[in-house]
């Protein structure tokens, strides 16, 4: 009589689960790509952990899953660095109630270079490399540009009064000017008085 719950023999019933004599080909997600050789190198792993196609499967969905995090981090990192710079930049006092103007006035400054392509080429690094959203990084552009482009119109007021003379007025006193003084010579009676 056999025990209760103990109806196959030890060499009996299903064999232990295990390492398949070979592996099906491995499922893995869309935009992998499992290399030939790396799927050899994997199968002789698992082969020797003596893991079934059902454990290995996990292994792949666990790393595959790990390596599209990783891969995918640097780019939410990123995509929240410019986000948080474009709240702080719409928040500046300096600059967030102006934004318009300043690009107007960025713009005017990189037009004024002279060179469509260069202006261009700045711009595209500025939108690749999320500094177009950077709230320091426009303040000093927008300083820069306001110094370099023509601001309001200037009223003529004449001449500064520093520095320049009337016209008909010689800018140092003449020979005869430094001798006798501003009235000229004295002759006659009011010299010997």
């Amino acid at each position: 009589t056999t025990p209760p719950g103990s109806n196959e023999s030890l060499l009996g019933g299903e064999s232990a689960s295990g390492a398949p004599e070979a592996y099906a080909d491995w499922n893995v997600p869309e935009g992998f790509e499992l290399d030939a050789d790396v799927g050899k190198e994997i199968n002789t792993l698992f082969k020797a952990s003596n893991l079934s196609q059902e454990a290995g499967q996990k292994l792949i969905d666990f790393y595959t899953e790990k390596t599209k995090e990783a891969f995918e981090a640097p780019f939410e990192a990123y995509k929240e660095m410019r986000e948080r710079w474009r709240t702080e930049t719409k928040a500046d006092p300096e600059i967030g109630a102006k934004l318009d103007q300043v690009k107007i006035t960025v713009h005017r400054a990189l037009d004024s270079l002279g060179d469509p392509k260069l202006k261009s080429d700045f711009v595209k690094a500025m939108d690749e490399t999320g500094m177009g959203d950077n709230p320091t990084f426009i303040k000093v552009l927008n300083r820069l540009a306001t110094k370099l482009t023509e601001g309001t119109f200037v009223a003529g007021n004449g001449p500064s009064p520093h520095g320049q003379i009337r016209s008909g007025v010689a800018a140092r006193p003449s020979l005869a000017q430094a001798i006798y003084g501003a009235d000229g010579p004295k002759t006659g009676l009011a010299a010997r008085e």
